[in-house]
C-alpha cells in the first residue's frame, strides 16, 4: 500500500504539499510500499524534478535504499530520459551516495549510464570509481557489453579510456564485439577493432563475432570499413 508521501509524488503534487506532509510526519520520508520503494524512488521514476531535488536536499532521505529488484533512486533516475544530466550530477554531490550498489541482476549505475547514453555522467562515474568498468552482472556482462549492444561509440571510448576489458566474455561467451555485430552496429564494431578487439574469439557455441552478424549487408560494411582503415580481421 502506498504511503501518503508516495501518493502525493505519484499525483504530481507541488513541492509545498510534499513539504507539508513531511512537516506533519517526518517518518513518511523513508517509508516503503509493497515494492519496497520509497517516495524518492517514485520521484525518480516519475521524473518529478522538484520532488527529486527536495529529497536530495534532505540528508535524512535514504539515498541508497533498494527496492525489491535492488534498484536505488539513482539507478531509476538514470534510466528515466526525463531526468536531465544536471539533476543526475546532483546525486554525486551527496557524499553518502553508493555508486557501487548492484541490483538483483548485478547491474551497477555504470551499466545503466552506458546503456542510456548518459555521457557526462558516465565520464564522472568512471573518473570517481574506475573499477566499476570491470563489474559483471549476473549474465557476465560489463558496462562495455551494454554500450556496444546499443551502439554508443562515445560510451565505448569513455569506457576503454578507463581500461574496460576489451575482450571480456559474458555467460554466453559474447564479447563486446559479438554484441556490436549481432545488433548491427558497424561504427561500434569498428571502434572495438581499432582498439584491438580479438575478431577470432568465439562464443560458447563456437561462433566468432562476424558469424553472429545476422545481416550480410551490415557484415560487408563492417569488413569494408576495417579494410579502409587497414585493420586486421
Amino acid at each position: 500500500m502506498s504511503t501518503k508521501l508516495i501518493k502525493a509524488v505519484l499525483e504530481n503534487c507541488s513541492k509545498a504539499t510534499l513539504v507539508a506532509i513531511l512537516n506533519e510526519s517526518p517518518a513518511e520520508l523513508n517509508k516503503i510500499d509493497e515494492d519496497q520503494r520509497t517516495a524518492f524512488h517514485w520521484a525518480c521514476s516519475m521524473g518529478s524534478l522538484e520532488a527529486i531535488e527536495l529529497f536530495l536536499d534532505r540528508k535524512d532521505a535514504t539515498i541508497n535504499a533498494q527496492d525489491e529488484a535492488g534498484w536505488t533512486p539513482f539507478m531509476i533516475a538514470i534510466c528515466n530520459k526525463n531526468n536531465p544530466e544536471s539533476v543526475l550530477e546532483e546525486f554525486l554531490n551527496r557524499e553518502d551516495l553508493d555508486i557501487s550498489a548492484t541490483t538483483r541482476g548485478g547491474q551497477t549505475c555504470l551499466h545503466y549510464a552506458a546503456t542510456k547514453g548518459r555521457m557526462r555522467l558516465l565520464q564522472l562515474l568512471c573518473d570517481r570509481k574506475p573499477e566499476l568498468v570491470r563489474v559483471k552482472d549476473r549474465q557476465g556482462q560489463q558496462p562495455l557489453h551494454r554500450a556496444t549492444a546499443v551502439g554508443n561509440v562515445n560510451a565505448i571510448k569513455i569506457l576503454l579510456s578507463h581500461k574496460a576489458p576489451l575482450n571480456a566474455s559474458d555467460s554466453c561467451g559474447y564479447t563486446p564485439l559479438h554484441f556490436a555485430l549481432a545488433e548491427g552496429h558497424v561504427d561500434a564494431a569498428v571502434e572495438l577493432v581499432k582498439a584491438g578487439a580479438d575478431t577470432l574469439r568465439v562464443d560458447k557455441e563456437g561462433h566468432t563475432a562476424m558469424q553472429c552478424c545476422p545481416d550480410r549487408i551490415v557484415l560487408q560494411e563492417f569488413i569494408a570499413s576495417c579494410q579502409n582503415l587497414n585493420l586486421d580481421l
